[in-house]
């Protein structure tokens, strides 16, 4: 007989069974935290798919400002790089022969409702999630900008390679930069919201 059966027949006691069945192992797989963040996560990710089209409808000419402001800043941007560079008055932008054309993808708006569902999904507070829409939005929409003056620079100067770099390589890199700024933001608010002495109590218990 082990030691903990000596113990158990002393004390009359037994040590709980662990939770069985459907029900048991649902709050246990909830329990944890990724794998509820990740159900949150894609949950978000649904009501984005659904109800994007509907909302859109409504938002035209709020998109329309959007692009012509992206247009602006580009613009702004590459000016000072090269005479070359000039846009017309319905936003088109050159770079020398070059032409691209500012559009609802351009603006960085798909981009940054995803690091939205990342944002609300993630098991933190409503102010700690404002924070990181008040910090990710901008950085968000800054990489856009330097995304749409290298994709100018690559039409001007090596043609042959834009639309594998606009379709493919930007298009993942986009992604990448959406994990970064969400995931530089996750490890600010766990140091926030988890000092030491937090940590310390966490390993003891």
């Amino acid at each position: 007989m082990t030691p903990e059966q000596d113990a158990e027949e002393s004390t009359g006691t037994r040590n709980p069974s662990p939770q069985r069945g459907p029900t048991g192992r649902l709050r246990a797989f909830w329990a944890d935290p990724t794998y509820r963040f990740a159900v949150v996560f894609l949950l978000y990710l649904g009501l984005i798919a659904v109800g994007y089209p509907k909302l859109r409808v409504h938002m035209g000419p709020l998109l329309k400002i959007a692009e012509d402001a992206t247009a602006e800043i580009v613009y702004a941007v590459m000016r000072p790089f090269s005479s070359e560079v000039h846009m017309t008055k319905d936003k088109w932008i050159f770079f020398g022969p070059f032409v691209v054309s500012i559009i609802e993808e351009c603006t960085g708006l798909y981009e940054a409702l995803l690091l939205s569902a990342a944002l609300l999904a993630f098991p933190t507070t409503w102010h700690k999630a404002l924070l990181g829409f008040v910090i990710g939005f901008p950085m968000i929409y800054a990489m856009n900008i330097l995304r749409i003056c290298l994709l100018l620079v690559i039409g001007r100067y090596m043609g042959r390679s834009f639309d594998f770099i606009h379709v493919y390589f930007w298009q993942v890199t986009m992604i990448a930069m959406v994990a970064s700024t969400w995931l530089v933001w996750v490890i600010w608010v766990v140091r926030r919201d988890y000092g030491p002495a937090d940590a310390a109590s966490g390993q003891e218990s």
